[in-house]
């Protein structure tokens, strides 16, 4: 959580991409999730190589009776959410509130050696058996484990990546969001400050060194970011709260944190950094088990590359060929929200005059200015997760520049017009915001629950594409260059992902491709590249996107002169957000059969 503004071009994940990622922490061995079967209708088609899941392997004989589907379910989800309190609270369950994770490493591995058998005993239910809900939920369950699989034992990240304790030192859940009266959220803070400094022992414990370099770089701030954000922040929200007994206990125990968080952040650049190397390659072995973990995709490696490469070639195109025309202006800071707030609302309006996706309810989101404390990313968006209780606000924020910044540095701080157009439809409508109103309403817990980094970003990302091409801020040429430069950084973390995991690709080299190809300015394409070394699946955005797309066109072909962009995105989002191969099969379905 640094509290260094980021300038305008570097985008970070949302947080809701912050949770899918603290989801992961524990994960990953081999083996996609099936697709679940369609409804009776008759099968599509083959899925092209960017929509297809690989075969699940074969279960192992049973030596008890089969525990039935729905009660597995039931269980594997009651033990994921106790496992994970962080991750509840992000998602809008508070039973675990005040709870922080077992980091011990007996308890990390007990939980991966039962991961790997509540894996075995979903492969061994008969997906054909299930209802099309049902099998969707295994195919989800099974792709989850993967990951955690993949990530626990193959990246074995509570060994090697010092960030994986974050959650620890993470108190934002509680203070973001009124979901209960600040006294309530206060006494739970407190008690997961108080469980947080007995886990945080184990941190030095696990971690194995060497550990890559990169990683303890990004690690270590990370860190000195809790450590001021615990000192700073968190006791002014709370200043007053309780009574004298409570902020006594409350600034004592708040302290020791934050000095944990600081002398993690110190024994890293002391002490870990000096032996710092180059672990974080992957390699081509590995880089295939994060597709197929990650994704459920299993294609050749060139053929990804080939994926990527394209997408960024006509990108670059367009943008160089629009560039010698068009320049790209900043509103003024004093107009910013305005501005923002200007646009959300003409995106919503261009949603429904066209009918892009139907909007399940009238909730609103509301444009605000980023709060001192969450001044770490130029615009997000914060909504409530998918089991939070009704009523709760959804803040569209933009950070504004800082004051006692030079005049240049504070224009230069605004993000350009298109970019800003970009950002609001990706961030509210019909982006992230939209899909989490569908995101509450999906059938089952799981698929309210569960998400895919693909799916989520890649939704977000190709809403661009699409409302530019329905001709949404046509007026104004900066909107499809501001389109275009965020296209391009996505596409370049498609290839410096494949390259420095899997063709040895230098750091220097990635960032050369965020400049030259991708026209970033070089402090944002060494971050990018940075960032590749200990998140490799940030190729998520331009994969989902290109899948999305790829559907479309099945679906289109399918269904000829009866296609509509509405119906599509309906069922697109009817289930969550899983990986697209997932769904594949249920969309063609749904799409085929008679209108209700």
């Amino acid at each position: 959580m640094a509290a260094a503004l980021d300038p305008p071009a570097r985008r970070s994940l949302t947080r809701r991409l912050a949770t899918l990622a603290a989801l992961c922490a524990l994960s990953a061995c081999s083996g996609g999730a099936p697709a679940p079967p369609s409804s009776a209708a008759a099968p599509p088609p083959a899925a092209p190589p960017l929509l297809a899941t690989p075969p699940s392997a074969p279960a192992q004989p049973a030596a008890a009776p089969a525990e039935p589907f729905a009660a597995l379910r039931e269980r594997i989800l009651r033990e994921w959410i106790a496992d994970e309190p962080a991750f509840a609270r992000s998602r809008g369950l508070h039973e675990q509130d005040g709870k922080v994770g077992d980091y011990s490493a007996a308890a990390i591995q007990g939980r991966l050696a039962r991961l790997t058998r509540d894996r075995a005993a979903l492969a061994a239910a008969s997906a054909a058996a299930l209802s099309p809900d049902d099998a969707l939920d295994r195919a989800l369950l099974l792709q989850q484990i993967d990951l955690c699989l993949f990530n626990g034992e193959d990246l074995e990240d509570w060994r090697r990546k010092p960030q994986f304790y974050g959650d620890l030192f993470g108190v934002n859940h509680y203070l973001d969001r009124a979901y209960a009266p600040l006294p309530d959220r206060a006494r739970h803070l407190l008690a997961h400050e108080k469980a947080a400094l007995a886990e945080v022992p184990h941190i030095r414990e696990n971690l194995a060194s060497p550990l890559p370099r990169p990683v303890i770089e990004v690690a270590a701030k990370i860190y000195r970011g809790y450590a001021e954000y615990l000192r700073g922040d968190v006791v002014k929200l709370l200043k007053g709260v309780g009574d004298a007994a409570f902020q006594a206990d409350f600034e004592e125990t708040n302290a020791a944190l934050a000095d944990a968080a600081q002398a993690l952040a110190d024994h890293l650049i002391q002490v870990e950094l000096p032996k710092g190397d180059a672990s974080h390659v992957l390699g081509e072995a590995r880089y295939r088990k994060l597709l197929l973990a990650q994704e459920g995709l299993s294609i050749p490696l060139a053929d990804f590359k080939k994926m990527g490469e394209e997408d960024l070639a006509a990108n670059k195109a367009a943008y160089q060929a629009l560039a010698r025309t068009v320049k790209a202006t900043r509103p003024k800071a004093q107009r910013l929200l305005a501005e923002a707030t200007r646009v959300m609302e003409a995106s919503r309006k261009f949603v429904v005059d066209k009918q892009l996706v139907s909007l399940p309810t009238d909730e609103r989101a509301i444009v605000k200015e980023t709060p001192p404390y969450m001044r770490w990313n130029s615009a997000f968006l914060e909504a409530p997760g998918p089991f939070e209780r009704e009523g709760l606000e959804a803040f569209y924020y933009i950070t504004m520049p800082d004051p006692s910044w030079p005049r240049r540095e504070q224009e230069e701080y605004v993000m350009p017009k298109g970019t800003l157009l970009s950002t609001t439809v990706h961030e509210v409508y019909p982006g992230h915001f939209v899909q989490g109103l569908w995101e509450k309403r999906a059938p089952t817990t799981a698929q309210r629950l569960f998400g895919s980094y693909s799916f989520v970003e890649g939704w977000a990302h190709y809403i661009e594409q699409m409302m530019i091409e329905e001709g949404f801020g046509k007026e104004d040429p900066q909107n499809r260059l501001g389109q275009l430069a965020d296209a391009l950084l996505r596409n370049c973390r498609v290839v410096v992902s494949l390259g420095v995991h899997a063709e040895g690709m230098s750091l220097e080299q990635a960032e050369r491709r965020f400049v030259d190809d991708c026209f970033q300015d070089r402090a944002t394409a060494r971050e990018q590249a940075v960032r590749g070394t200990f998140d490799p699946g940030y190729f998520a955005y331009t994969l989902g996107k290109v899948q999305i797309l790829k559907l479309r066109e099945e679906a289109k072909a399918a269904l000829g002169p009866a296609f509509s962009l509405r119906r599509f995105h309906d069922a697109l989002l009817a289930h969550g957000s899983p990986p697209v191969p997932l769904l594949r099969d249920r969309v063609l379905a749904e799409l085929a059969a008679p209108a209700k």
